[in-house]
């Protein structure tokens, strides 16, 4: 029987002691507080609208190349109504733009998209009570019957993806992203990182052997994986992809690739 408690809290003990050689403890956790706060939060249209954008052109590109564009990406998509007009001219304009990702299936897809989402305000009278409808914190198959519904409906949004938006629009559901993957795979929660669901499901196990949000679950092990982040002072990472910090990590008894000489498997 796997303790969750126990793990979780190393793994947060860990990441704010590691983070602290760069960034105050206080710092650090009461910028992690801040994601114990999203669930249950409503958003604006516009609001909505935005999480979509910056989505669907994080899938499958470098965090911090699209964290640096995000000014001028939301320059280029600042509601959807205005982005629901757009025509042929208006894509070439963003596409010969050089300092903008020149991805035509992600411009594409948040063009479609805001014309889709205009669509449905119009149905339902704001975003929110499309997600409202599905009564998604009621039950968990209310929520995947969502996940589905987005999957479907929008472009540029994919098995991963759609888990983002439901993770970042406050919905207790973790993103299985391949960093939350390689974590849980190490530490034996998943047999491989084409299990989203599991994941999904594990991360849920957290929430309630913890009592917190499953938002704030999912950015520990988001951090503990990642490479870098300034937010909580980790300037080289934890549970690195290829060269894991076992020395400084607090979850090794847990961990199926560590080595007891000290030194971390490469991941698979």
């Amino acid at each position: 029987m796997r303790d969750y408690e126990a793990i979780f809290r190393k793994a947060e003990s860990t990441l704010i002691s590691v983070g602290s050689a760069n960034l105050s403890a206080d710092r650090i956790r009461a910028n992690l507080d801040e994601y114990k706060r999203l669930e249950g939060k409503t958003f604006s249209d516009a609001e909505y609208y935005w999480i979509l954008v910056y989505v669907v052109f994080y899938s499958g590109f470098r965090a911090t190349t699209v964290s640096a564009k995000l000014n001028l990406i939301r320059r280029y998509f600042p509601d959807y109504a205005t982005v629901a007009s757009y025509h042929e001219s208006k894509l070439d304009e963003i596409l010969h733009d050089p300092e903008m990702i020149r991805n035509r299936r992600k411009v594409c897809a948040c063009i479609e998209n805001a014309k889709i989402f205009k669509d449905i305000v119009n149905e339902y009278g704001s975003f929110q009570s499309y997600i409202d409808s599905f009564l998604p914190m009621d039950s968990f198959e209310n929520l995947m019957l969502l996940k589905e519904e987005l999957e479907y409906r929008f472009k540029g949004l994919g098995r991963v993806t759609t888990y983002h938006v439901l993770t970042d629009i406050g919905l207790p559901v973790l993103k299985p992203d391949r960093v939350v993957c390689r974590v849980f795979q190490r530490l034996g929660l998943i047999d491989s990182n084409e299990q989203l669901l599991k994941t999904v499901i594990q991360g849920r196990k957290f929430a309630q052997a913890t009592g917190h949000p499953i938002r704030y679950i999912d950015i520990v092990f988001a951090a503990y994986g990642q490479v870098r982040s300034e937010e909580f002072g980790l300037a080289s990472g934890i549970c690195l992809e290829h060269s894991p910090q076992c020395s400084i990590c607090g979850l090794t008894s847990h961990c199926s690739h560590f080595v007891r000489d000290g030194v971390g498997n490469s991941a698979r």
